[in-house]
């Protein structure tokens, strides 16, 4: 049985399927219904109504944006909030990997450039093969 954490895998990840990724999901679900159950407890325990207002400035009965005062409960505001920071905290995860990626791809064609000019110094009787291809 593969499982979805499995499918997710990107195919530059040339990892094989094997046991002890089961092994690995399974610890994680049980390490994550506890997570669950303390959110669920945090839900029924908090459950009373707030209304939340935003003003720029300071100045009382003068509002730029008009937020129509809908009360919520507190327990939503909370994990919104939080679920908000897990999202940009994504965003900013998926740029840096975006630039990683970038800059080893502007490597790995300064090292192809290198490699072709080292080639054609040496000649094209010269044997050796670059140190990429044995990685390959």
């Amino acid at each position: 049985m593969r499982s979805f954490a499995l499918l997710l895998r990107t195919p530059y990840e040339k990892k094989e399927y094997r046991k002890e990724d089961e092994g690995v999901i399974w610890v994680k679900i049980l390490l994550g219904m506890p997570v669950v159950l303390i959110m669920l407890l945090f839900c029924y325990q908090n459950q009373e109504a707030v209304t939340l207002q935003f003003v720029l400035l300071p100045i009382e009965n003068y509002h730029w944006v008009e937020i129509p005062r809908v009360p919520l409960p507190l327990f939503l505001v909370v994990l919104c909030s939080i679920f908000l920071g897990f999202i940009i905290g994504l965003l900013g995860d998926a740029y840096r990997r975006y630039q990683l990626k970038k800059a080893v791809r502007q490597k790995q064609k300064t090292i192809e450039r290198l490699e072709k000019e080292m080639q054609s110094v040496r000649g094209p009787d010269s044997g050796e093969s670059s140190f990429l291809s044995k990685e390959r």
